[in-house]
């Protein structure tokens, strides 16, 4: 089977692909320019944050995910390409913004206000595009369709962040150029997105409106887990997961850009451009094992290659090497490209189709849930805190020198870990068949 060969598509649905093959090429510079890997080496280089804002940087991005719940409310019974637009041209606005902001402490604020705002917004483009991908490519052929438009994205993501990176080096000051570039391009993705034509539909409102209209109304987050065990222990492991990769990320920006002096491009490279680049060569293995077993299966076999990153990590921070850890990006840029295609679309193993948005909702806000403390989570676990005053109770936290390099260890385990629950997940789930 050619991984690579684009299954058969209906003309409506073959249409649409092509504008979004569009959006994703232009659009993601904007994200791109917005991840912590590359917004974060600023932070630090030219803004010289303290380490606890180079975590909230790295946990804005997942910020967005927690106002799933309310765009899957907002966006039910909505077009949702329209809606989607809308979302996509605010979000270029917040790009533009970054340009703007003056060097100075009163900056670095400003950074991270319209960082938090772009990832509020994105979190929303996500979830109302997860209907798109639903509705307009069948289930044996969409792990493939969005790992093509997957690869698209994350070319241009690593494009970008080696551009950017490579403008930063000559001149640190011309973030304004980078910045005012990306938000031109990222409303030229938003122009190709409100072209997208959608299968069905009218249907699936329909369907919308009427279980709004119905006693149960909209399910909410706790009633689908509730309900709904099996998914229920897949987010369950999840979040293991999902911890063990994110509270690293922060460490890591800290360890390259900081205590190992690396520069603009070697600093971004090692957080951004290599696990990009290298994940595209790997997205059309993951997508056809993908279209063939549910996620749970997927995630269980997939969950390792984290854990060998994470592995390959802690061999690089205790030796201080800058190729052992790019090595160990490598290996992430493999994980991430199976895990982005699992994190987009895994939910629809669980979901019926008039609820996939309802599902998606829950999964992305507990993403951002993870993600807003596990970075500062790592940070503490990685630098330790100095003695200080409890306020209140008259007691005094002793001063603790960190993990280092350790935490990198813990994180793999963690994945080992969360391996062994999705197997047997699956299991479960033959079991109850």
């Amino acid at each position: 089977m050619n991984v690579l060969r684009r299954p058969v598509l209906g003309e409506l649905a073959l249409s649409g692909y092509r504008r979004e093959r569009l959006t994703d090429a232009c659009f993601t510079v904007g994200p791109a320019l917005m991840e912590g890997g590359f917004i974060g080496v600023i932070a630090d280089k030219l803004f010289h944050v303290h380490p606890a804002v180079l975590a909230l940087v790295t946990a804005a991005p997942m910020f967005g995910n927690l106002s799933s719940a309310f765009w899957a409310r907002l966006a039910h019974g909505r077009r949702r390409v329209p809606f989607t637009t809308a979302l996509m041209a605010a979000f270029s606005a917040c790009v533009a913004l970054v340009a703007l902001v003056p060097e100075a402490a009163v900056g670095a604020g400003l950074l991270v206000a319209a960082l938090i705002a772009a990832r509020l917004l994105l979190g929303g483009i996500v979830t109302a595009r997860s209907i798109v991908w639903t509705l307009n490519y069948p289930r044996e052929g969409r792990g493939r369709v969005t790992a093509r438009l997957h690869a698209i994205s994350t070319l241009s993501t690593a494009a970008t962040a080696w551009l950017g990176s490579q403008v930063l080096d000559q001149s640190p000051e011309s973030f304004r150029i980078v910045y005012a570039a990306g938000a031109c391009l990222a409303a030229a993705g938003a122009f190709a997105f409100s072209r997208v034509p959608l299968s069905g539909e009218t249907e699936h409102l329909s369907q919308e409106r009427l279980r709004a209209s119905s006693p149960a109304g909209i399910p909410s987050g706790l009633s689908i887990l509730r309900d709904d065990r099996h998914y229920l222990q897949f987010l369950t492991w999840q979040m293991v997961l999902g911890i063990a990769n994110m509270m690293i990320e922060a460490p890591l920006l800290y360890l390259v850009s900081r205590e190992m002096g690396a520069s603009y491009s070697a600093a971004i490279g090692i957080t951004m451009v290599i696990p990009f680049a290298l994940s595209v060569l790997t997205i059309p293995f993951w997508a056809v094992y993908l279209d063939r077993v549910h996620v749970a299966a997927f995630r269980a076999l997939h969950s390792w290659t984290f854990g060998l990153s994470q592995l390959l990590l802690w061999i690089g921070a205790l030796q201080q090497s800058l190729f052992m850890i790019g090595l160990a990006r490598v290996v992430m840029g493999a994980a991430r490209s199976g895990g982005g295609l699992a994190w987009n679309i895994g939910h629809n193993d669980f979901a019926p189709s008039e609820r996939a948005g309802a599902y998606m909702g829950v999964h992305v806000t507990l993403t951002g849930i993870r993600g807003a403390f596990a970075p500062f989570l790592g940070m503490a676990l990685y630098l330790g805190w100095s003695a200080r005053p409890i306020p209140g109770t008259g007691l005094t936290l002793p001063a603790w020198s960190g993990l280092g390099d350790l935490l990198m260890l813990i994180s793999a385990l963690m994945s080992g870990l969360s391996a062994l629950g999705f197997r047997r997940l699956r299991q479960r789930i033959d079991r109850s068949r």
